[in-house]
């Protein structure tokens, strides 16, 4: 990879010749890399390297972020999956939760409600109450 400067010295080069082959040749690069960099200088009028610009985007901006908190601090006890509905994220359920937990909130497991608890979970338990019910 060339540095900054080398890689103006090879724009100017190609600039001033317009030898695609030799310039690549000094630099010991591709010509593909001639013509990439010299178009980079012509669409941003720089050449630096863009490490700002590398690696995967993040899906949340700070913006989703904030909101998600003020949707946290109105209503303590939303889901995720309300938040994601209010907000119109296209983020998954899973990228949501990091985000909560990296702001500080913690989430409790929510426990089963005494109705849902008291279900009979089995066909066979069902008919056994039937029959207690009836005697």
């Amino acid at each position: 990879m060339l540095h900054n400067e080398a890689r103006e010295l090879l724009v100017r080069g190609y600039e001033a010749t317009h030898d695609v082959e030799g310039i690549a040749k000094a630099y010991s690069v591709s010509k593909w890399t001639v013509y990439r960099l010299a178009g980079q200088k012509r669409k941003t009028g720089s050449v630096a390297l863009r490490t700002s610009q590398r690696g995967r985007k993040p899906v949340l901006t700070a913006e989703d972020k904030e909101n998600i908190r003020q949707c946290i601090d109105e209503k303590p006890d939303i889901t995720i999956e309300e938040i994601r509905e209010k907000l119109s994220l296209s983020a998954s359920y899973s990228t949501v939760e990091r985000a909560i937990n990296a702001m500080g909130y913690t989430l409790k497991k929510k426990s089963l409600y005494a109705s849902e608890r008291d279900r009979i979970r089995c066909a066979g338990e069902a008919q056994r109450m039937e029959k207690d019910d009836t005697t």
